[in-house]
């Protein structure tokens, strides 16, 4: 018995267009690998690339080079190239509080860097996106290290015996010593103020009596005050009527 032959002409058919296909493939990589590092190519043509601060205008032919032109105001390439359109420059948002460090150029993107009373969180390629405000450092701290464009504040407590009563002090005081000055101890020091001293044998008069000798005062001051006025009022009396009656010498 003879085999029946199994060739399909479709499925041959199918498998040449599919050799052709990659052959052609390999064909076009080979002449795009072919176009060295100051080229570029274009549907097969290697062109030479346009300078930094240049884009394409038109793509070189086999009588002619590649045409470039100058990147227009706020843009710029930065590297050889066969762009057709220059990269646009970055803008620094005031929102997340970035300044322009260095402007945009025809060859150099925009190098944004942080507001004063900021420092950067995020790089990206060296260029700063992202700030946070300084932190401020409260009393019974001192700064060690101010913030900067790229470090927050630094700083550390007051070490025992020492206090700072203000913000971002740069030191911290030692308390006042109280025995050597010929003095007792009031009231101890903090990290946030110092220590208060008093004379020695010198008593705290209590509150409740500091108050009622205050409002004893004030009221016998009121008083004399009333008193004077009453005197002067009727002084100006007795001397009107002696005018009138002719009876005062």
């Amino acid at each position: 018995m003879e085999l029946e032959s199994s060739w399909n002409p479709f499925f041959g058919t199918m498998h040449l267009s599919f050799c052709i296909f990659l052959a052609t493939q390999l064909l076009l990589f080979q002449l795009a690998s072919s176009c060295t590092n100051s080229e570029y190519d274009n549907r097969g043509e290697c062109c030479p690339k346009c300078n930094p601060g240049y884009r394409v205008e038109r793509h070189c032919t086999s009588t002619s080079s590649t045409t470039c032109v100058l990147c227009a105001r706020g843009t710029y390439t930065n590297r050889s190239n066969g762009l057709p359109e220059c990269i646009k420059c970055q803008e620094c948002e005031s929102g997340a509080h970035l300044r322009v460090k260095e402007e945009c150029t025809y060859t150099k993107n925009t190098v944004c860097s942080c507001k004063p009373g900021y420092y950067c969180t995020q790089f990206i390629d060296h260029d700063c996106e992202q700030c946070s405000k300084h932190t401020i450092s409260p009393p019974g701290f001192k700064v060690t290290q101010p913030g900067t464009e790229t470090n927050d504040t630094r700083f550390v407590p007051c070490p025992p015996g020492t206090y700072s009563e203000t913000e971002m002090s740069t030191s911290c005081e030692p308390w006042t010593n109280c025995s050597k000055a010929g003095m007792v101890e009031k009231q101890a020091g903090t990290a946030v103020s110092n220590a208060v001293c008093a004379c020695v044998g010198q008593k705290q008069v209590p509150m409740p009596v500091f108050l009622a000798t205050t409002a004893f005062l004030v009221l016998l001051v009121l008083a004399l005050i009333c008193v004077i006025i009453i005197w002067q009022w009727r002084k100006r009396i007795k001397k009107c009527k002696c005018a009138k009656n002719a009876l005062c010498s």
